[in-house]
């Protein structure tokens, strides 16, 4: 294979979360969660604050365009932003996309699904449980 030859990466992982912290070297991701209990539906978060989906692209070469797409438990697409761009040079070195989901808003309790695409074509697909949180354990709030 030519040393310029493109090579389509693998997503190493995707992950959701509340806080990204990159200041003293790694990543730390905080509190990750699969599922997110809130007080209110419908709940929004304010316009500067939202959730992460954090992936992580690896054993590629080239310029790629990923998106995060988020559907409702009825499938309709509540998310579906422009894809953002990245490079890899080396396929040894990973990429990490960090997606900040800002005033989004979760209309009711359920199964959403997050979906992340590369070039416009799904990679990966995972469930996020919207619960409503009960009224003695403290719900999210940003």
């Amino acid at each position: 294979m030519p040393e310029t030859a493109v090579q389509k990466p693998i997503l190493q992982f995707s992950v959701p979360c509340l806080g990204v912290d990159e200041r003293d070297g790694p990543p730390c991701f905080m509190y990750v969660f699969y599922e997110l209990p809130l007080n209110h539906f419908p709940y929004k978060f304010p316009e500067t604050a939202g959730f992460f989906i954090v992936n992580g692209w690896s054993q590629g070469r080239g310029r790629f365009r990923q998106q995060v797409r988020i559907r409702g438990a009825d499938g309709q697409v509540l998310l579906d932003p422009p894809p953002r761009e990245f490079v890899l040079a080396d396929p040894r070195y990973p990429y990490m996309m960090v997606n900040f989901i800002q005033g989004f808003e979760f209309p009711r309790p359920g199964d959403y699904s997050v979906e992340i695409l590369l070039e416009g074509e799904p990679v990966m697909s995972y469930s996020l449980g919207i619960t409503r949180a009960p009224a003695e354990e403290p719900a999210v709030e940003v």
